[in-house]
């Protein structure tokens, strides 16, 4: 059965966003709507078209004769005027559903396509292609045969009129995607659940942004199966008209994302990739010096050799290694070899042996591996440019078995970077690595392989031993893993199991799906934690890790060992890769493993060696450099750090080191105290208790931070009335005066507009605010930084007010980028100049104006950056034509976690008074009758839901203003500001209903999931951010008041089974880590110092 989506589906029916749509029709217009069925699942296929009446009969006809039964047919046309619209009429007992209206590109259209689609998989046939009479069928049971997560197939290239030219020459899927796009995008079947997983296509690209949504299908880990046969026949026709400069402008946009430090001019010659040659892209990877660049170079380098280019036959990858001297990457022998060792049966496993001046140990880990019980392997010897007599152990080996294979860095480059080597060299189904120190028991691989096979995982672990080698003598060895009498542990993920990562010692106690592990490399510019690295990011992004109980390491700790000598760049690696370590796992929302790596993974030992070993200067570096690291991820008072012991070290170091001068101190640093003016209109609703909670959490780190504004309501000695024009000011003004006259001044109504049909507030830009006077008193702050300013801000004089201060705006909803409104109400008007606005009814240039306004006074402003609470709004914001050229930056709101917690619902409910043999729902009743925040459907969700099985027993709580009338029990709450009481209302409900239409970071969402309840909520703001669809709550289709009714069934189920409590521990986990305060104050820390940097203006100057 096709499911509700967070994007694949959410419109039965296209809104009309537009006012310019000349059609709409198809089946499901008359109610017909095919569902998959067991064995058969239903195919979406999408056709993009505009004036396409010459081609598109073509590809109607081929979807008409496909052999495959269950297809849903989308067609979305861009407002044609030659004669599509026609066909598509007469096309309709084949079309599912077709619209007709102008849109913004293909892309553009590509995303309202999905966003219709209801099928369990997704096709796009462009409108001159055709398919073969078996492509769905083949194409569905390719995906059924291979497990794979998508499949494709090859596509006959055919002239304007039909003419077979070839056949398309097959590409791997691998890190060449950086370069070019492998597939025939129109031949991928996509599961729509991968489509809701990575998103929508980026319509910032008018050109690429398939093969750019591709390569994120590549380096996020999704799997791909190609069925060797075309089944698609492709016209060549438009290809010659492609813009070549927009294509190389995206090009280079696409290559800088991924790899930003790149130069300039290697950077534009890639863009030109097809007179790129041989010698110059190696030269780029050479001095560019990252593996990901280098392994999608190199992957480039074999495709062009495969398709027969003259230039690019006989290449040396040895040429593109780091590792080796330069060399000519044109070389018959070293390609011979190459492709010899490609002719040779593919092993099971690759064992990954790097090697430094191992030869005391060498021999026990050779004989421990050519005596596994598995032996199709291949053992990928990988000598670091070792001094001693290494090299001779390894050729006396090679010489007895053939399955070992030599390769030496001419150049000792350390460990991730000769392990990359071993990774990009390695041919076996799986990966296995190992230190020339170490053996591993006999049947270790087999019990790996035979795991990872099983389960079909990206990483199987199994237990090691630990042991010291002092003096020549082994200490007893120490058992690490699960416990023996212990059943595997089959396919979970580091969400599931956060133990995973309890230490990062052990990388080598894995196996790893070799398609999986050439996507994660080991970092090779540090001397010390690469491999930590490299396990903190494979444990974040594998989706299946096994744990098995058989021992299959023995690790031996010799300090005479490589790894084990230390010098000072190696004590700083110790913080750095921590540092990395914290930023991925908070990234991917594993922020308490992240903090237990930074904060508190560390051995008292090594500061003893790090006292005794180093110089004073040395130490002062090492302890900034930490306390820098702990301030920036919000461990700056330690409260991090739980261990009694470290953390009295730490704050006697840091205090010590603190009074010792930086020998030289060029920028700012966030551990500077820092002046920073607030604005903001208010201190409370909304935008102004999520800028107070800001400013508080700022001050709480040191900082001085003051808030000015208009409406003041808590006393504290860093909150400051503003200024306030003589106009409107006079001695003992009164609030509700003073609310006047700045209603008057920033608030259009409808005495003034009669025209005015916004569903929400619509702003003028006049200001209440005297500028020199609050200019005055903010001129000596490092930043300014502006939150909801509605009222405050005068256009006119706003240099008068910042004088040239960086400034940083915190957008609460879509203001500042339009003329007026602050939801756009579906208009994007705001990406232009916000000329006929549908807001306003009748003729008027007032939004047009105001807009005009804002761009004169931001243009002003030097120094800008924009920070947006939720994707959604920041997506806004980058096609807006008022801060489109500006830095964006998203940063969640802060939220105090200690306020909402989950609660036992029968405590709740008694303390409340409310029923414990019912199924409650609740939502906030403020604004029900504002149309944005979706009362209407709330009501008729609440219709459909009544006449539901099982749904008897349903009673509603509501807190806020609004009196409702609803046909079934209600128990109202009242206001409700103390928010422990709030939290009560949340936990004792079952579920939280949401039925906002538009919406930024709703707080209301933030404190229900905080509180461990379910929400239903349409895809509006951050939604897709918080909520995983039946998982952490349900995202019904947009505006769909039925499906929206299914969601509160979906939540109400089983509101006391297990799955429900387990789903709202996720839920309060999910919003605490997402909108947790140290990382809120860290990021805004982190910008405030890179803006202060680039303005090269210090604190205090």
């Amino acid at each position: 059965m096709s499911t509700s989506k967070a994007f694949v589906g959410r419109h039965t029916r296209y809104p009309d966003l537009t006012g310019k749509r000349q059609a709409e029709g198809g089946k499901r217009l008359q109610g017909e709507f095919p569902e998959g069925r067991e064995g058969t699942p239903l195919v979406t296929i999408i056709t993009v078209c505009w004036n396409s009446a010459k081609t598109i009969e073509q590809a109607f006809q081929s979807v008409r004769n496909q052999t495959y039964s269950n297809i849903e047919y989308v067609v979305v046309d861009g407002g044609s005027s030659d004669g599509t619209v026609a066909l598509l009429k007469a096309h309709e007992d084949l079309i599912d559903y077709y619209v007709s209206e102008p849109d913004k590109g293909l892309y553009f259209a590509m995303n309202k396509g999905l966003e219709l689609a209801r099928g369990d998989y997704i096709l796009f046939l462009n409108s001159d292609d055709w398919y073969e009479l078996e492509t769905v069928e083949k194409l569905v049971q390719a995906h059924q045969d291979s497990g794979s997560d998508f499949v494709s197939a090859l596509a006959n290239y055919v002239d304007g009129n039909g003419h077979f030219i070839r056949v398309q020459a097959p590409s791997p899927f691998d890190a060449g995607v950086d370069f070019r796009m492998p597939l025939r995008h129109e031949t991928m079947l996509v599961p729509a659940w991968l489509y809701d997983e990575f998103g929508p296509y980026d319509t910032s690209y008018r050109v690429i942004a398939d093969r750019v949504y591709t390569a994120g299908l590549f380096w996020k880990g999704y799997s791909h199966s190609l069925l060797s046969e075309p089944l698609l026949n492709f016209s060549m026709e438009g290809v010659s008209s492609v813009n070549l400069d927009q294509l190389y402008e995206e090009r280079e946009r696409a290559l800088r994302d991924r790899y930003p430090s790149m130069s300039v001019m290697a950077m534009r010659d890639l863009t030109d990739l097809e007179r790129v040659s041989p010698e110059r892209l190696c030269e780029i990877s050479r001095n560019y010096r990252n593996p990901e660049f280098r392994a999608a170079a190199t992957a480039y380098a074999l495709d062009r050799e495969a398709q027969g280019h003259k230039a690019w036959q006989d290449i040396d990858l040895n040429a593109f290694s780091p590792t080796l001297k330069p060399r000519s990457v044109n070389n018959q022998a070293s390609a011979a070899e190459r492709r010899a060792t490609d002719r040779r049966p593919i092993p099971t496993v690759s064992v990954i042996l790097p090697i430094y001046n191992a030869q005391e140990t060498l021999s026990d880990c050779l004989n421990s591996l050519l005596a596994q019980t598995l032996s199709d392997i291949e053992i990928i010897c990988i000598d670091d440019a070792s001094p001693d007599g290494s090299a001779a152990v390894l050729a006396d080996y090679a010489r007895r078995d053939n399955r070992i294979r030599i390769r030496r860095n001419e150049i000792n480059v350390g460990l991730g970077s000769t392990r990359n080597r071993g990774i990009a060299l390695a041919r076996g189904t799986y990966i296995f690595h190992i230190d020339p120190d170490d053996v591993i028991p006999p049947d270790a691989l087999k019990s790996l392989v035979e795991q990872a096979d099983k389960d079909g995982a990206d990483m199987v672990r199994g237990a090691f031993m630990h042991e010291q080698l002092l003096l020549g003598q082994a200490s007893k060895a120490v058992r690490k893993g699960i416990d023996p009498s212990e059943s595997p542990i089959v396919n979970t993920s580091l969400a599931a199991h956060p133990d995973l990562l309890k230490s990062t010692e052990g990388h080598w106690s894995y196996i790893y799906r070799t398609s999986f592990a050439k996507r994660v490399f080991y970092p090779e510019d540090l001397k010390m934690g690469q491999d930590s690295i490299f396990l903190v990011q494979a444990l974040c992004r594998a989706r299946k890790v096994s744990v098995i109980a058989d021992v299959v390491y023995k690790y031996r700790a010799n300090p005479n060992s490589a790894m084990n000598v230390f010098n000072f760049r190696k004590y700083l690696d110790e913080i750095e890769w921590r540092y990395r370590a914290w930023t991925e796992l908070v990234d991917k929302g594993h922020r308490s493993l992240g903090e237990h790596l930074l904060c508190n993974y560390w051995n008292m030992r090594f500061f003893e060696t790090l006292d005794s070993r180093f110089d004073a200067t040395q130490k002062c570096d090492f302890f900034r450099r930490l306390a820098y690291t702990f301030q920036a991820a919000g461990n700056g008072d330690l409260s991090k750090t739980r261990n009694s012991a470290l953390s009295s070290y730490f704050k006697e170091r840091l205090n010590h080191f603190a009074k010792i001068p930086a020998r030289q101190k060029k920028t700012a640093q966030i551990n500077d105290t820092l002046r920073i003016a607030v604005l903001s209109s208010s201190d409370h609703g909304g935008a102004g208790l999520a800028c107070l909670r800001s400013v508080e959490a700022l001050r709480a780190r040191g900082h001085e931070v003051t808030l000015y504004t208009v409406f003041p309501r808590k006393n504290a000695p860093y909150i400051w009335r503003v200024p306030i024009k003589s106009a409107h000011h006079a001695m003992g003004i009164e609030e509700e005066t003073l609310r006047s006259s700045w209603r008057r001044m920033g608030v259009l109504n409808r005495q003034e507009e009669p025209a005015l049909s916004a569903r929400e507030l619509f702003s003028k830009t006049g200001s209440v605010v005297d500028p020199t006077a609050l200019g005055a008193v903010i001129a000596n702050a490092d930043i300014v930084h502006l939150h909801w300013v509605v009222g405050m801000l005068d256009y006119d004089r706003i240099a008068e007010l910042l004088r040239d201060k960086p400034v940083v705006w915190t957008l609460h909803d879509m203001n500042s980028i339009t003329g007026g409104c602050h939801y756009s109400e579906g208009c994007t008007g705001y990406e232009k100049e916000c000329d006929n606005c549908p807001l306003l009814t009748g003729p008027s240039d007032l939004p047009h104006k105001a807009w005009k306004k804002k761009q004169q006074a931001f243009a002003k402003i030097k120094s800008l950056d924009v920070i947006c609470p939720s994707e959604w709004l920041a997506g806004c914001v980058r096609q807006s034509s008022l801060l489109g050229n500006r830095q964006v930056h998203v940063i969640p709101n802060l939220f105090p976690s200690d306020d909402f917690e989950p609660i036992n619902k029968i405590v709740a409910r008694r303390t409340l008074g409310l029923p414990l043999n019912k199924k409650l729902i609740v939502f906030g009743a403020d604004s029900l009758d504002n149309r944005r925040k979706g009362g209407d459907i709330l009501r008729a969700s609440l219709k459909h839901l009544r006449v539901m099985p099982r749904m008897a027993d349903v009673e509603v709580v509501f807190f806020g203003g609004s009196q409702l009338d609803l046909d079934m029990p209600v128990h109202s709450m009242g206001y409700v500001n103390d928010p422990h009481r709030l939290s009560l209302i949340y936990a004792a409900a079952d579920v939280f209903a949401f039925p906002s239409r538009e919406d930024n970071a709703p707080q209301t969402l933030i404190e229900a999931m905080m509180s461990g309840t379910t929400a239903v909520a349409f895809p509006v703001g951050n939604v897709i951010e918080l909520i995983k669809h039946k998982d952490t709550g349900y995202i019904a289709r947009y505006e769909d008041a039925e499906d929206f009714a299914k969601g509160l069934v979906w939540a109400l189920a089983a509101p006391r089974s297990q799955e429900a409590l387990a789903r709202g521990l996720r839920s309060h986990l999910v919003a605490r880590t997402h909108n947790d305060p140290a990382t809120a104050v860290a990021r805004h820390l982190r910008l405030y110092q890179e803006i202060l940097e680039s303005t090269q203006q210090p604190p205090g100057a």
